[in-house]
């Protein structure tokens, strides 16, 4: 099951936003997920996919606008409201248990999900169950390396408030990591993106901002506004013309031949 903090926050779809629209607009150097997805299983083509953890479609909006004639399903917790639906079906359930017979799709698709779940072998069994046997699996994860800026305001801050060390979805599945736990399969290959966010100033505030709701520690509003005085000091002094740059590495695990 995806932690019950992660699902009341990605219900309404508006912190998942505010991250992609970050990401659409101030990519420097992308790192096209979706499209890198898309070329390692094959698409467009008649398989039918599944995206564990789809947040708001994003990936399979992308398949579907490739010209893919498959089945395209997304699967999470909740569904946030008035996302687009058009060729895509969208069913709300635990990745613990999902809701198909066994061998009932050609591509599984994770993209940056499984450091939300709270049981990850159960979730990868069952991934695995419903993949067909000549199937693959595509999962992603971020680098424990990417967005050092964010990631040393955040250390600042908890260490202010005595939160101690950060917990992000990276602790439990990164880049580094992703091989040794995605042991269900006996091939998994590993490739990566790399790129870069340079973000200007008011937009980083707001997107610092608006991660602080996945905090396991969430601030009060009064803690956020001191929070948000302290990263305008902070963020000036990294600042590259009016920019935080961050720099950012992906891995995309391509996984087959289930164990």
């Amino acid at each position: 099951m995806k932690d019950k903090h992660f699902q009341q926050i990605y219900a309404n779809g508006a912190v998942l936003n505010t991250k992609i629209d970050v990401h659409t607009r101030f990519s420097s150097i992308p790192t096209d997920i979706p499209a890198a997805i898309a070329s390692a299983v094959g698409a467009p083509s008649n398989a039918h996919v599944l995206d564990i953890g789809c947040g708001t479609g994003h990936m399979l909006r992308h398949l579907r606008d490739l010209g893919h004639r498959g089945r395209l399903v997304g699967f999470d917790l909740a569904i946030p409201p008035g996302i687009d639906t058009d060729g895509i079906e969208f069913v709300t359930g635990d990745a613990e248990a999902l809701p198909w017979q066994d061998d009932s799709y050609d591509i599984i698709t994770a993209v940056h999900m499984l450091g939300h779940l709270t049981d990850i072998p159960a979730a990868l069994a069952e991934a695995t169950r419903v993949l067909r046997p000549d199937g693959v699996c595509v999962i992603s994860a971020n680098s424990d390396t990417s967005y050092p800026h964010t990631a040393k305001y955040r250390r600042r801050v908890h260490e202010l408030y005595g939160w101690g060390e950060p917990v992000y979805t990276t602790t439990r599945v990164n880049l580094e990591n992703l091989a040794q736990v995605l042991t269900p399969w006996r091939n998994v290959e590993i490739r990566t993106l790399t790129g870069e966010l340079r973000i200007p100033y008011r937009d980083y505030l707001d997107y610092f901002a608006a991660n602080t709701a996945v905090w396991a520690a969430s601030p009060t509003a009064d803690q956020l506004a001191d929070i948000l005085v302290r990263l305008q000091r902070w963020a000036q002094e990294d600042l590259v013309d009016g920019h935080i740059i961050e720099p950012k590495t992906v891995g995309i695990a391509v996984c087959t031949i289930p164990i």
